[in-house]
């Protein structure tokens, strides 16, 4: 249903023909708006005769996938999902637990250390960290810095375990159902941003 459906006003439509549009990287982000009853899209660059229309979601890949069934190879609003981590009541930080949702998720990209910025808000309540910078420039510290190299590790080490070999051989058979090819491809393409992270964090 979801990759049928058509989001606007907070709730799912289902848009006949609307939904069968393919996706690029090209242009603005898809926007459905209702004008006199119907659900308009419109283009999100000037579009050519007889040059096939379409949209821009400007998502990552793990939610075009959840929720759309289908990956980009290219695609510059890609991130990594880094979810399943919490505040326990023995951390520094437990006393901070009521302010945060229950599975607070995060979207890590290889090639921008500011994707970090939410992750390392957390982790300073978690580990009772002062928050004095953390609405300013200087967040990334030296205090800070070894706790997200922690959860880049453990997320790294768990994507290794997977074999390279496998992933490789599985993206390219076809023989091999489509919607596994593309979690290989979701996996390691998470695997890329969170070791990018690392570097980040490195040259930092």
């Amino acid at each position: 249903l979801d990759s049928r459906s058509i989001w606007w006003g907070g709730r799912r439509h289902l848009t006949p023909l609307l939904d069968l549009v393919n996706a690029d990287v090209v242009g603005r982000a898809h926007e459905t708006k209702v004008e006199e009853s119907s659900a308009v899209t419109r283009a999100s660059r000037p579009v050519k005769r007889d040059e096939q229309v379409c949209e821009n979601y400007q998502q990552p890949n793990y939610l075009l996938f959840a929720f759309h069934g289908f990956v980009l190879d290219s695609n510059p609003s890609d991130c990594a999902l880094l979810a399943g981590l919490s505040i326990n009541h023995n951390d520094p930080g437990a006393k901070f637990a009521n302010r945060l949702q229950t599975s607070p998720t995060f979207c890590i990209s290889g090639t921008n250390v500011d994707s970090m910025r939410e992750l390392a808000q957390f982790l300073r309540m978690k580990h009772g960290l002062s928050a004095n910078n953390v609405e300013s420039d200087a967040w990334l510290d030296e205090d800070v810095v070894p706790f997200l190299t922690q959860v880049l590790e453990v997320r790294i080490s768990r994507l290794e375990d997977l074999s390279e070999t496998v992933w490789g051989a599985e993206l390219e058979d076809e023989s091999i159902p489509q919607k596994r090819r593309y979690m290989h491809h979701v996996a390691r393409s998470d695997l890329a941003h969170f070791l990018g992270s690392l570097e980040l964090l490195k040259e930092w």
